[in-house]
């Protein structure tokens, strides 16, 4: 009896060591892995240092919310939707890369209050129609990327009162413009951007009718060599918009370097220290009716556009300490049917009003 009693209690130890080490099929892991020999299969065992798989979609699905995936090695790691807090990290020296045949790239579709982390990827289109889509979700952070060859725009931020803060990443070679803020209520932070080389705009912004309150704040970025503006702003019916640009790159650009409509909606622009040179269109351009748009000029340096160098059209402009020389159109500084207040010390070779507009102090 008691070698009996031995055995049975043996055995039952012997299950219980084999479920401890059996993958746990069902759970989830704070932290998961994908490389170039990682498997499919490896979802068994939580995409583990040890055991990772093939693909961020797989690895995705065994990762808790808010956790994070990590690139072990150099490879392709395909397209991804991504429904939950997460981050998808390729570390320094190590290339993560994802190909788009079609769709898109990384789709951002996350709830509420979920915050997306991208760092590090290199996002290439082969058809495909956008690198980053953030479609929905409270925060997207975009850190050290490159995405290129995209259809349709490099990056589009669509999610209504979502955060984006994009961080030393280019967005080059798109069929449209590079980076596209649209929907209601979206903030948007560019710091260390290239956009350049797009079939569009670098930026542009252009939230929904109806919303109240959409911010851009774009700090030491360039937006050259697109088809459209560098950086284009608008507003339709009901919207307002509150963009600032500082210490960044507006040139040769096939239309205006800088330009903000706000015909049906309203605009606030605040420029500062900026370089506008070699643009198609106008160097800073901004547009309203009824005094809807109303913006300061800074410190910029405006040279050699096709258009005017500052143009104020139906909108309140005041500048100060701008250099704005060798524009090819209406004049460095042109203003019609709005309100021009040239505060001091700009350095302009010359100066256009249509008699309607109000053009208050110097050129110089």
């Amino acid at each position: 009896m008691h070698r009996q009693s031995s055995v049975l209690l043996f055995a039952s130890a012997l299950v219980v060591a084999t479920i401890s080490v059996s993958p746990a099929v069902n759970a989830a892991a704070q932290r998961t892995f994908v490389a170039s020999y990682g498997l499919m299969a490896n979802t068994a065992f939580n995409c583990s240092i040890a055991k990772p798989c093939r693909a961020f979609i797989e690895a995705i699905g065994v990762t808790n919310p808010g956790g994070e995936v990590i690139v072990l090695d150099s490879a392709g790691y395909g397209p991804v939707t991504v429904t939950k807090s997460v981050s998808i990290i390729a570390p320094q020296g190590i290339y993560g890369g994802i190909t788009v045949f079609s769709g898109d790239g990384v789709k951002i579709n996350a709830g509420a209050s979920d915050i997306v982390v991208l760092r590090g990827l290199s996002i290439n289109g082969q058809g495909g129609s956008r690198g980053i889509f953030f479609q929905a979700g409270a925060r997207l952070r975009v850190e050290n990327c490159i995405v290129s060859g995209m259809s349709v725009a490099g990056i589009s931020h669509n999610a209504a009162g979502g955060e984006m803060i994009v961080l030393d990443t280019i967005v080059r070679d798109t069929g449209g413009s590079g980076i596209v803020v649209v929907g209601d209520l979206p903030s948007v932070v560019l710091e260390h951007v290239r956009s350049e080389h797009g079939g569009g705009d670098g930026f542009s912004f252009a939230p929904t009718a109806g919303s109240l309150g959409a911010r851009a704040t774009i700090v030491d970025s360039v937006f050259t060599h697109n088809e459209g503006k560098g950086i284009g702003a608008g507003t339709l019916v009901g919207a307002t918009i509150t963009i600032v640009v500082e210490r960044s790159v507006m040139s040769y650009n096939g239309q205006d370097g800088f330009a903000a409509t706000a015909a049906a909606g309203s605009a606030r622009v605040t420029l500062t220290r900026n370089a506008i040179n070699d643009n198609g269109g106008h160097g800073i351009w901004l547009q309203g009716n009824a005094g809807n748009a109303i913006g300061a000029a800074s410190e910029n340096a405006v040279h050699r556009n096709s258009g005017a160098g500052i143009f104020a059209d139906n909108a309140g402009l005041f500048l100060s300490a701008n250099t704005a020389n060798f524009n090819l159109g209406l004049a460095d500084l042109a203003c019609e049917g709005g309100v021009m207040a040239t505060l001091g010390n700009n350095s302009t070779v010359s100066l256009y009003s249509d008699g309607t507009c109000y053009f208050a102090g110097s050129g110089t």
